[in-house]
């Protein structure tokens, strides 16, 4: 396998799906019966082969063409036309949509882990697949019948393609700023007036229509969040019938030249130039932050599946170019002159940077799994008491997924370019432009420092911090459980000592917010969201070791063979071997990878608030 081509570690994804989360089981539910463990890994590993044979060939060409404007509307790069189709028509852009509408029907678990290939190979069109399932889910949830024939299964289908409309030029993070005005005809139809900004895959001629989710005040109502109400805005009228009618006043006033993503078009979109633009309410006035933010939530973890499937990708790269590169030799035989070249992942930064690769893009794609899976065990909850348990582990794990997988992401794809040397930073090979795509998702759908300002501020206080001590106990109750265990329970020793850094951070939390308000609190808050998700993705990782390890006693059982290493097992067992590296990994993740995101929060410890004093 070149280091030019896409490939993914299907055999953790396999483990995680199979035997540790155990997805199989989901079929057991009315819900899911059709979606056995075979029928789930069929699926998945079918989406794989999808995005890798006729998506990915279009990364690069489509990066190079990118986007244009042409009469008023864009056009997106030839070559992705074609697979964009073979997506519907396969059924792999609408994986979780219900079969209602034309999708598959298949847990959200089974269509991150589809996306996370869709993604590694071509994440703007992977962007058009996600905003069009997720402004026709919206319709689904808050439209009225009417809307959702008109609209939802030909989104499903790809005829139509899906926007989210909420920042504005003085409104980006502060949404409640917005100033595009709505005002009522009758009958739930509205006169919509203003222009929208930051508009991902905002136009395009991939389907035959664009349908925009557009947060606008109705006038009169009241300014803030409180005041904004959604509305479905298609840039195209749809006639009873189904057939197109009339332009409805939505034009593009420009795409963005950008850093990254040039296959997705970011559109300024102008709404009501004419005073001819309508828009159809979804839900009632004033409740338009509520509704959005179901989709935002579904964007939010879709963005955090950007660190995974581009820092995926970066690690698989990178680890073949470690083996193909001959460069120097081993260290060890550096003083004798005829000692042989060897491939460069004989040394040891080069190791150094792999491991960290490793460990990093295992504990993501654990922390994005487990939390996918959630949404999954919401919606088949048996009692309100499970359901409201699997909604507040969500409401927890959101922010980390969104904050600290894109960070994270970044740092493997940075790794990645370091592995590669000087040919990373060429356009030859894939690691340049992963990075490039990769940046934005630090600042989609909220930043790094927003969700962490949501985590501390809305999430970490409610219910007088319910949902920290509910994350706490699962913490709690695995290393309960596993304390004397052979072999990993000195590693949860280790973890135990930053579960109570944590606690006695957000107890000192108290005691500042208490002192010094909400500014001295949310100056650490994105410090606090990378330690927490990192012990979190620990504590996932963790479970995932103690799997390996019955695996691996059951193996040594059955082969009789004590020592690994001497046995000479690892080399002739490829699930030994797996497993090995799985416990090897996590060690590596808990001992020398957390203490990482531990040490950004000693400023906070120390209680040093200079930031809030200093003159700039």
């Amino acid at each position: 396998m070149s280091s030019t081509e896409l490939t993914l570690d299907l055999r953790d994804i396999h483990f995680a799906m199979r035997e540790w989360l155990q997805l199989g089981q989901l079929g057991e539910s009315e819900k899911y019966a059709d979606f056995d463990q075979d029928t789930i890994e069929m699926m998945v590993q079918e989406g794989i082969r999808f995005g890798i044979e006729v998506v990915f060939p279009t990364r690069a060409e489509s990066d190079r063409e990118g986007c244009h404007i042409e009469d008023g509307r864009v056009k997106v790069p030839e070559c992705m036309h074609k697979p964009y189709q073979q997506a519907y028509e396969l059924g792999w852009a609408s994986v979780s949509a219900s079969q209602e509408y034309g999708g598959m029907g298949a847990p959200a678990s089974i269509g991150l882990i589809v996306n996370e290939a869709l993604n590694g190979a071509n994440l703007g069109l992977g962007m058009f697949f996600g905003l069009t399932s997720g402004a026709a889910e919206l319709i689904g949830s808050f439209g009225s019948a009417m809307l959702k024939e008109k609209y939802i299964t030909k989104m499903f289908k790809g005829q139509y393609t899906g926007t989210m409309c909420l920042s504005e030029p003085q409104a980006g993070s502060d949404v409640g700023a917005g100033t595009t005005s709505a005002e009522s005809v009758g009958e739930g139809i509205y006169k919509i007036k203003g222009t929208k900004c930051w508009i991902s895959s905002g136009d395009n001629n991939l389907g035959e229509n664009v349908i925009h989710a557009v947060l606008a005040r109705v006038k009169g109502d009241t300014e803030g969040t409180k005041g904004l109400s959604l509305f479905v805005v298609p840039h195209t009228r749809v006639n009873d019938d189904g057939s197109l009618g009339e332009w409805n006043d939505v034009s593009v006033a420009s795409i963005e030249n950008k850093m990254g993503i040039h296959s997705s078009p970011t559109a300024v979109l102008n709404f009501g130039d004419n005073d001819d633009c309508l828009g159809w309410i979804l839900g009632n006035e004033g409740q338009g932050i509520a509704a959005m933010f179901q989709m935002m939530n579904g964007a939010r973890i879709f963005t955090g599946l950007i660190g995974l499937s581009l820092g995926g990708a970066a690690y698989e790269n990178a680890k073949t170019y470690a083996h193909e590169r001959i460069q120097g030799t081993n260290i060890s035989n550096k003083r004798e002159l005829d000692s042989q070249r060897v491939s460069i992942v004989e040394h040891p930064a080069v190791r150094l940077n792999l491991i960290n690769m490793k460990a990093r893009v295992e504990a993501m794609r654990a922390l994005l799994y487990y939390t996918a899976l959630q949404f999954d065990l919401e919606t088949i909850a048996k009692s309100d008491e499970e359901k409201l348990e699997k909604q507040n582990m969500i409401n927890m794990l959101t922010p980390m997924c969104k904050g600290w997988c894109t960070e994270i992401g970044l740092e493997v794809i940075q790794n990645g370019i370091q592995v590669l040397g000087g040919v990373g930073y060429t356009k030859d090979f894939p690691l340049e432009q992963l990075y490039r795509d990769a940046r934005i998702s630090t600042i989609y759908e909220g930043t790094t420092d927003i969700q962490a300002l949501d985590l501390i501020g809305r999430k970490m206080l409610r219910n007088e911090g319910a949902l920290f001590q509910q994350l706490m106990q699962h913490f709690s109750q695995l290393i309960t459980e596993h304390k004397d265990h052979p072999e990993l329970g000195s590693l949860l020793n280790t973890f135990e000592g930053y579960c109570e850094s944590l606690y006695e951070t957000s107890v000192s939390s108290q005691e500042i917010m208490n002192t010094r308000g909400m500014k001295a609190l949310a100056l650490y808050a994105t410090p606090f969201l990378m330690f927490i998700s990192s012990v979190t993705a620990g504590w996932l990782l963790l479970q995932q070791a103690m799997v390996a390890s019955e695996e691996l006693e059951k193996i040594r059982e059955t082969e009789g063979a004590d020592n690994l290493d001497k046995s000479g097992l690892l080399e002739e067992n490829e699930d030994a071997l797996f497993y090995a590296n799985k416990i090897k990994t996590t060690r590596y993740f808990v001992e020398a990878i957390i203490p990482q995101f531990n040490a950004l929060l000693e400023g906070g410890k120390k209680q040093n608030f200079d930031a809030l004093d200093i003159t700039f």
